[in-house]
């Protein structure tokens, strides 16, 4: 069960089935011969990162970006 092609691109992508994305995230993080395919494909460094004393790749949810709304702020002060 290798990452390679179609199933590649999707995984990087992040366009797979929830369960079918998390057995991947699994396999990839223990198998070098995946991980190594992933990494080829220019995967983001700031969604994954190496872990642990085996160095497994492990995703890293990035946190929610907070927008505020400058201009209800600015009509609020000048109110």
């Amino acid at each position: 069960m290798h990452l390679h092609g179609d199933t590649l691109e999707r995984y990087v992508d992040r366009d797979l089935p929830a369960d079918q994305l998390a057995t991947l995230d699994e396999h990839v993080s223990n198998c070098i011969f995946c991980a190594g395919a992933f990494a080829g494909e220019g995967a983001a460094s700031d969604r994954w990162e190496r872990r642990g004393w085996l160095g497994r790749l492990v995703r890293v949810d990035p946190e929610p970006i907070v927008a505020h709304d400058d201009r209800e702020q600015l009509e609020e002060r000048a109110a």
